[in-house]
Order: structure tokens, then sequence, then C-alpha cells
């Protein structure tokens, strides 16, 4: 999140190349204007919800731009008002983040009460938009995995071909169920189909059982 001090000083740093030799005010309009100075100072700033993780900040900064004559106050300011229209953006230092141009105007420009100095305003509107707060959860470092049975598969020789789940009253183990042997038996079974019966296609039932 970027503060009023870096944003400030992100637009002098974008309009010095502009102003070679010029001395920046910042947040400060002076008491005495002297030529070739400018003050830059937030004026406006208004907060719109976008959507439910961000919002936007719309800002007006205003400049003043102190001159020797109304040409020089109008030459200077109109190439920072061509770079304003070209770039499009303000980043902020070195890091990813940014100030987007909306706008930016210029007044006429007049002479001030110190003799020998003009003036001329310009108004820029700005978006910055920014991140809500957001709850943080601690990552899944570690994740333990373990196998349980019932009381119906209770050991481990139910799965190395020993036992079956239900050995104990049909008597029969999975590597009977493997050999193609019905689970069920001659009684459970009087069809007498077995497991290899059924992966080869053939009905379990009979056709009155259907």
């Amino acid at each position: 999140m970027a503060d009023i001090k870096t944003e400030i000083q992100s637009i002098r740093d974008f309009v010095a190349p502009e102003l070679p030799g010029a001395t920046f005010k910042l947040q400060n309009i002076p008491d005495k204007y002297k030529a070739a100075e400018l003050a830059i100072e937030l004026v406006r700033s208004t907060t719109n919800t976008e959507t439910a993780s961000s919002y936007r900040i719309a800002q007006t900064y205003q400049f003043v731009y102190f001159g020797t004559s109304q040409l020089d106050c109008l030459t200077k300011m109109q190439a920072v008002e061509r770079k304003m229209n070209d770039k499009q953006i303000i980043p902020f230092g070195n890091t990813a983040r940014y100030m987007r141009i909306g706008s930016f105007s210029l007044s006429q420009s007049f002479k001030t009460e110190t003799n020998g100095v003009y003036a001329v305003i310009g108004m820029l509107e700005a978006e910055i938009r920014e991140s809500r707060t957001q709850v943080a959860y601690e990552p899944v470092n570690n994740l333990e995995v373990g196998t349980y049975t019932d009381k119906t598969a209770g050991a481990w020789s139910t799965l190395d071909g020993t036992e079956t789940p239900n050995n104990l009253n049909d008597g029969y183990q999975w590597t009977d169920v493997e050999a193609g042997t019905t689970v069920q038996g001659e009684v459970a079974s009087p069809d007498g189909f077995t497991w290899s019966d059924i992966e080869s296609g053939k009905t379990v039932f009979k056709e009155e059982d259907e």
C-alpha cells in the first residue's frame, strides 16, 4: 500500500525530467513565489468499492508552476502535460505498484503578487487500486495418512491373499476368489456361477431369477 509521501515523490520523479533545474515543493505551497518552482499537493481523495477483495482511490493533485513569464509557464507545463498523456501511468519507484493517470488539465497562466513571477495551475486526476486485508491461514506443512479396517475386515491378512472379509462365515479366501470360485458356495449360489464366469460376460442369475 502506497502512502501520500510516496505518491507525491513518485509524481515529482515522473515530471522532473521535463523541468530541468526546477525546485519542487511537495504538499507545501511556498509563502514567497520564485521562478522555476513547482508545488505539488493532494487536494482531494475519494474511495470507491470495486470488488470484495479490492477498492479504488480517486485522487486529485494540484500543480502550481512559477515562471518568469506567461509563455515560460505554459511552455514548461505543456511538456508535463504531453508526458502525462503519453505514459498514462506513474510508477511508484522500483515496485510493481503504480498510479493510473485519468486526465491532466492546465489553467490560463497569470501574474502573481510577486514582481516578475507568473504562475499556471495544472490539475491531475488519477486512480490507485488497493487490495483489502485478507485473513491469512497457516499453510499445510505435513500430511499424515492412516489406514483403518472395520470389524468385518479386521486383519491385514485380508489384504494379502488369505482371508476374505466374511471368512468366518463363508470359508472362502481371496485366493479362492482369484481362482474363479464362487464366493458364496453351492448353497448360496445354486446356479453354480463363479467369478471367472462373471468376468467372461455370463449372467449371474438364471432366467427365472431375473
